[in-house]
C-alpha cells in the first residue's frame, strides 16, 4: 500500500483511539477489527432498547391505523401494517412524526445512556438523531436497483453523509437480514466525497469482505470501512443506526441542508433542548414521508 493510502487509513484509525482508552478504563468488553469496533452490549440494555423501539413502532401501527395493539411479539405479526405505513424512506428509515415524538426522545435518550455508560459519550462532538430501519427484503419490493440502494456495497459518505462514522444495532426480525463488512483495497483523497452512485465508485476502490454484523454487539465503523446490507430472500429486519462525528473542528455550517439539522452536541448540559427543532415535524397523515 502506498504511502498515501498508508497515511490515510491510519488517521481514520487514529480518530477512534480516546475510544478505545475509555474503554479499556471501564474495562467495557469490545473487539477491535480496525475499520470498526463492536462494543459489547448486556442483555438488560438491548432488551431495554428493543422494548423502546417496539413501542415507537406499535404508535406507528396504531395511530395510522386507528388500532389498540399492544405488543409486537415479532414482526410477522404486524407484517402487513408495517409494509403499508407512509412514513417510510426507500432505504427503511421509519421516520418521525409529531405522533411519535415522545416515543422517539425515549430511545434518543437510552441511546445516550448506553454511550454514557460505555464511557464514550465524551468523545463524541457531534451525533446524528438516531433512526429506526425496517430493512425489507426482494420478497417485501425492496428496490435494490437504486443509484444509493443499502444493498449495494459503499460507504456512507458516498451518498453525502458528513459523520466520521456510523453506529448500527440489530434490533428485530430476520438475522440473516443483516449487514457485511468490507475493507476497500484502495483509497484516496476523493473517497469521502459524495458520489453520483454506489457502483460505478465500488469498481474504482474495490473490497475485500471482513465480517458481518454482530446481532449482540453495538458496532461503530468508520466511513472507510464499507458495508452492504444482505437482505435476499429474507424476512424483515429492524435495526438502529446513527452517524457520530469525532472530530473537534467540524463546522455544522458547511453540511448540506438534509444534515445540518440532523446531528446534535450529546454532551449538552441541557439534553433535552436537542428536541427543540423537531417541533415542526409533520403529522403521520401527511403525504410526504418526511
Amino acid at each position: 500500500m502506498i504511502n498515501v493510502e498508508t497515511n490515510i487509513l491510519n488517521s481514520r484509525i487514529n480518530k477512534y483511539k480516546n475510544i478505545k482508552i475509555n474503554l479499556n478504563q471501564k474495562k467495557i468488553n469490545y473487539k477491535d477489527f480496525k475499520f470498526f469496533i463492536e462494543i459489547d452490549l448486556k442483555k438488560a440494555e438491548l432488551l431495554k432498547i428493543r422494548k423502546l423501539i417496539s413501542i415507537y413502532i406499535l404508535k406507528n401501527i396504531n395511530i395510522f391505523f386507528k388500532k389498540k395493539f399492544k405488543k409486537l411479539k415479532n414482526l410477522r405479526s404486524k407484517e402487513s401494517y408495517l409494509l403499508k405505513l407512509p412514513n417510510i424512506t426507500p432505504n427503511g428509515v421509519i421516520k418521525l412524526k409529531k405522533e411519535t415524538i415522545n416515543e422517539f426522545k425515549d430511545i434518543q435518550m437510552e441511546v445516550l445512556k448506553i454511550f454514557e455508560k460505555k464511557n464514550i459519550k465524551k468523545n463524541i462532538n457531534l451525533m446524528e438523531y438516531a433512526e429506526i430501519r425496517l430493512m425489507r427484503s426482494n420478497k417485501h419490493d425492496y428496490n435494490s436497483k437504486r443509484p444509493y440502494s443499502s444493498s449495494k456495497i459503499h460507504s456512507d459518505s458516498w451518498s453525502g453523509n458528513p459523520c466520521d462514522s456510523k453506529t448500527a444495532m440489530f434490533i428485530l426480525g430476520d438475522r440473516k437480514n443483516t449487514i457485511q463488512f468490507y475493507s476497500p483495497k484502495k483509497i484516496d483523497s476523493n473517497f469521502f466525497k459524495k458520489k453520483s452512485n454506489y457502483e460505478t465508485t465500488i469498481k474504482k476502490y474495490g473490497f475485500k469482505k471482513l465480517k458481518k454484523l454482530n446481532t449482540k454487539s453495538i458496532t461503530i465503523f468508520d466511513q472507510s470501512c464499507l458495508h452492504k446490507t444482505l437482505n435476499y430472500n429474507t424476512g424483515l429486519r429492524i435495526s438502529l443506526d446513527f452517524g457520530i462525528i469525532i472530530s473537534k473542528n467540524t463546522n455544522i455550517n458547511k453540511f448540506t441542508k438534509r444534515y445540518k439539522s440532523n446531528f446534535f452536541n450529546p454532551n449538552k448540559k441541557n439534553i433535552h433542548s436537542i428536541f427543540s427543532n423537531k417541533i415542526k415535524i409533520k403529522s403521520i397523515f401527511s403525504k410526504s414521508y418526511q
